[in-house]
């Protein structure tokens, strides 16, 4: 039996993997998991407010539960075969030109008081890729402590058939807000992993070889 995975924050478990299945809670606007838009604008309230069907989940994935999955789901050979795949790629979103997070102040004719008023714009770029119409994969490069790092997401149209979404109550109806213990069941094919496998991989060469060794320690374990 599969060791259940829970990947704590401080005060909650927002991502729980067993047996090939992610539960993703959906209560906090400020965990690893989140409700956005189609802009990435996070929901404030997710508990009371009301959420459509072009809402996306959003999931801030690590290399280790995405290797908890692959570990679940893949055999040897698969693992094998991924690892091909991955040693083939060429592209590296790290060496673009759009790896890069600037900010433009911008002075405005106004004043309040004795303080003038400045307007800030940070221009950065995100790498997506559509895996199918309800998935996709969103690469985004933030400042770190020195340089830019890549965050790496997940996002699931809130209405795909492949979800199961339930609260306190039992099923979630999109027409209404989530409500309490909202929670998102998605159990997720090889080949949507591989996918997604894939997409992480092009963040950049380290990471790449980072997911590379990771699954050559899975063959070898």
């Amino acid at each position: 039996m599969v060791q259940e995975l829970s990947i704590r924050t401080k005060k909650m478990t927002s991502v729980n993997i067993s047996n090939g299945t992610v539960v993703l809670t959906l209560t906090s606007p400020r965990s690893k998991v989140r409700i956005c838009d189609e802009n990435g604008n996070h929901v404030a309230r997710p508990l009371s407010e009301n959420i459509t069907s072009n809402h996306l989940i959003e999931w801030m994935i690590t290399n280790d539960e995405l290797i908890q999955l692959i570990r679940q789901k893949f055999t040897n050979d698969e693992i094998t075969t991924l690892i091909s795949e991955l040693e083939q790629i060429n592209i590296s979103l790290r060496d673009s030109q759009y790896y890069s997070r600037a900010a433009q102040k911008e002075q405005l004719d106004k004043r309040i008081g004795d303080f003038l008023i400045y307007k800030y714009e940070e221009i950065f770029y995100s790498f997506e890729k559509v895996i199918n119409e309800t998935l996709r994969v969103r690469i985004t490069f933030k400042m770190g402590d020195f340089t830019l790092v890549a965050h790496m997401f997940v996002l699931i149209k809130i209405d795909s058939p492949n979800i199961e979404l339930t609260n306190s109550n039992g099923e979630i109806n999109l027409s209404e807000c989530l409500g309490s213990r909202a929670k998102c069941k998605w159990s997720p094919d090889n080949n949507m992993i591989k996918e997604i496998a894939k997409a992480l991989a092009h963040s950049s060469e380290n990471h790449k070889k980072d997911i590379i060794h990771l699954l050559n320690n899975l063959i070898s374990a």
